[in-house]
């Protein structure tokens, strides 16, 4: 089993009402680690060694979530941003996209007449 990049412990209480199918966690954390990889890319374009929350893809729609409340496990942050350095407002934004993203996928799970929260989902 690979390291995730989300804490599978907490993707229950983020699909409140639902089921959490074993395959959700991986590919959430999949999708996390492509929103990491564009952020370098972006923090790299703009000449900075540093990624930063600004750097992450669609952050700035999403509603931030109450601090604390993270969804991203942030010691395996820095293995994702190869030879980046990591703002302290990246896992906080990194998990406010995570949460949007479970919440399309229990949308989209109910509208299919399931109560279970797939990989497909997302």
């Amino acid at each position: 089993m690979t390291e995730l990049l989300v804490v599978k412990a907490k993707l229950k209480d983020a699909c409140p009402g639902f089921n959490v199918a074993g395959d959700l966690a991986e590919a959430l954390s999949t999708k996390m680690e492509m929103a990491v990889q564009d952020a370098v890319a972006r923090a790299e374009s703009n000449g900075r060694k540093t990624v930063m929350a600004k750097d992450v893809p669609y952050c700035f729609a999403c509603k931030p979530k109450k601090k604390g409340e993270t969804l991203i496990v942030k010691a395996r942050l820095k293995d994702a941003a190869k030879d980046c350095n990591v703002a302290g407002d990246l896992a906080d934004a990194l998990s406010d996209v995570a949460a949007v993203l479970l919440k399309n996928a229990c949308d989209r799970a109910e509208s299919n007449g399931r109560k279970t929260v797939m990989a497909k989902d997302l």
